[in-house]
Order: C-alpha cells, then structure tokens, then sequence
C-alpha cells in the first residue's frame, strides 16, 4: 500500500483523481480518500509541521503500515529557484536546526528524477517570502511528517516528492488553489511511474535470513528504531549481494557482540553501516 500525505487539497486533487480515490465520508479528524482495492489511502493533513507529524501519526496508527510492503510519500508544493518535481534527499528543521535523511536505495532516474533531480529542503513555520539559500527548497511540513514516520518505519520506505510552485511570496494569498493544483497536475505521471517502480522493487526484493535478523535483533540490543535500520541493512545486503554473517561474525570476534547495552549496539550498527554502505 502507499501511504500518502498532502497538506492542501488542492495539491493533492489531481493525485485523487489520477488514482480514483474516492472520500471516507465516516466521522475523522482528516480527509481521508481510498483506492477501490486498497492498494493507495490520502490524507490531507493541513499546513505546517505539527499538522503533518499529527496526520502520519493518524495515517499509519489507523491502517497500520506494514514492513516491506508499503511506503509512505510526503507530495507538494514548495518554494525553490528553480521549477520542477525534486526528491528530497535531506529535510532541514529551521527551528531546531536537526536534519534529517530518507534513504535514497531506490533508482528512480528512469521515472525522470535522476540524481540531479535530489534536493535538499528546509521546513519552516511560515510562507517564506525570499530564499535564504537558493540552492535548497522550502515547506512547512516534511520535518515533522518523517519524525512521526520514524516511529513506525524505516528512512526507505519514506519518500519526499515537492515541486516548485513560486520562489517566495509576500503575501499568501498570492499562491492560490488553482495554481497550486495546475503545478501538481504537470508533475502526476512522474508520480504514477515512482509508483510503478517501487511496486517492482518490492515484487523483486530480496529475502533476508529471518533467523540471522531475529538473533542479531538481540545482540545489538536492538531498539524498536535500531531493528528497522537493521532490517534495513539486511535487505541492502541481499540485493548487493554482500555477505552479512562474515561482516557480523567479525564483530562476535573482537567481543563488540553481543552487546551489553543499546548504546553500545548503536556503535556496532553505525559500524555496520559503514562497511556495507
């Protein structure tokens, strides 16, 4: 399933008619619009980042996301130099200054966003009127949408899709509806065809050794957040084809595990990370 979360209506209309969504009229805090087989759910979950944290948390506790078949997309507008549809590579909170990374394991230069097509974003809590830094993008969700994700999922299984809809305003109300929808119509086969591709992914995602996953869960200690990473380090080395259990057995070798603290199962797993990757 895809989970799917836009902050205005009208920048995900042409996402729900493309889709054929149609609305959950019952009593819930969002609009909600499903495809006829389940296979796609909408949520509109308003401007700004608590707005989106709320409405993921909403999304994924109700129709609960499930690991290696599902993702979730954040898609909308956004401010930037330079027209088109970007996929985020890193997610900037302007208040606190933390950043934030969704992996970038899947190719999708042949739905038209090679890597030239990465950017990096910034939330704000407020329409910015200038771009502090022209090279980045600027919206006022995303942070908070991958914090409250990052309780349920892991960074490759979220996806930031924003396209450009002006450069900065003064006043709000100068980005209307309509041009908010018009952009987001221009960039919807892009995002039917990452659909399509990620659909593939999974169909062709490699199996991981569930026994070796389960006893490495509890060497490292492993946090509900560490086994997602995991998880997600064994699937990266199945489709690259890199033996694990050597790199693993090295680690039982020099006494790093099994763990005696998760802290210190952070360590061997930032490790493992970077000899895989």
């Amino acid at each position: 399933m895809f989970f799917i979360v836009c902050a205005l209506h009208c920048e995900a209309t042409p996402l729900i008619s493309a889709l054929s969504l149609r609305k959950d009229n019952a009593a819930c805090p969002y609009d909600t619009f499903f495809s006829e087989d389940n296979s796609c759910v909408l949520v509109i979950s308003g401007t700004g980042p608590i707005a989106g944290a709320s409405a993921t948390t909403y999304l994924l506790t109700l129709f609960r996301f499930t690991q290696g078949q599902d993702f979730l997309m954040n898609f909308g507008s956004c401010a930037g130099k330079a027209p088109g549809l970007y996929l985020i590579n890193k997610i900037t909170e302007d208040t606190t200054g933390r950043d934030f990374y969704p992996d970038m394991l899947y190719d999708l230069s042949s739905c038209g966003l090679p890597a030239s097509k990465e950017k990096a974003l910034v939330t704000v809590d407020h329409v910015v009127d200038s771009l502090p830094d022209t090279d980045s993008l600027y919206e006022m969700e995303a942070a908070g949408i991958f914090q409250a994700a990052s309780r349920f999922i892991p960074p490759h299984r979220m996806l930031f899709l924003k396209y450009v809809s002006d450069s900065g305003a003064d006043d709000p109300k100068q980005i209307t509806r309509e041009h908010l929808t018009n952009c987001a119509m221009e960039h919807v086969s892009t995002v039917l065809s990452v659909f399509d591709k990620l659909k593939d992914a999974v169909e062709d995602a490699p199996s991981i050794d569930m026994d070796l996953f389960l006893t490495s869960v509890h060497a490292f200690c492993a946090s509900e957040t560490m086994q997602h990473e995991l998880r997600q380090l064994f699937t990266y080395a199945a489709a690259a084809d890199i033996p694990i259990s050597e790199i693993l057995d090295s680690f039982y070798e020099s006494g790093a595990l099994p763990a005696s603290s998760k802290r210190d199962g952070k360590a061997v797993l930032d490790e493992l990370r970077k000899r895989l990757i």
